[in-house]
């Protein structure tokens, strides 16, 4: 599979048909999508995945080295990841941070991921512990 380009990568089309065939998120969610190359020099474009309007919804934001106080979840993805999940959807994301090909990085605790309606997602990536 190919990498998309710079503009692919922020066709909020491309990551709304994604996000229109997902069943995961809840009221609150927030999670953010940013390219390594993003990530490493502290600039650059975000994609963001926010419960808007009953939905998720796809935009994108500036990023300028800190994720803003909204985002629960920070996804940094490499070229071919970001590609893999605007055409796979979700399924594929377990198994891409298991390759090393996407980073996640909770930025809220359990009690704001479940606020945010974000618990079930975070578990399904086995970003969690069990709860016993």
């Amino acid at each position: 599979m190919s990498a998309p380009d710079a503009d692919d990568f922020l066709d909020c089309a491309r990551w709304q048909a994604m996000l229109d065939g997902e069943a995961s998120f809840a009221a609150g969610a927030c999670v953010g999508v940013l390219r390594r190359a993003d990530f490493a020099a502290h600039t650059g474009s975000l994609v963001l995945w926010k419960w808007q309007g009953g939905a998720m919804r796809a935009r994108t934001r500036n990023y300028a080295g800190t994720p803003d106080p909204d985002l629960a979840v920070l996804l940094v993805v490499d070229p071919a990841a970001a590609a893999t999940l605007q055409q796979q959807g979700l399924a594929t994301l377990r198994a891409m941070v298991r390759q090393g090909a996407v980073h996640p990085y909770i930025l809220k605790t359990m009690d704001q991921l479940e606020a945010g309606g974000l618990e079930d997602f975070i578990e399904d990536l086995w970003l969690t512990a069990p709860h016993h």
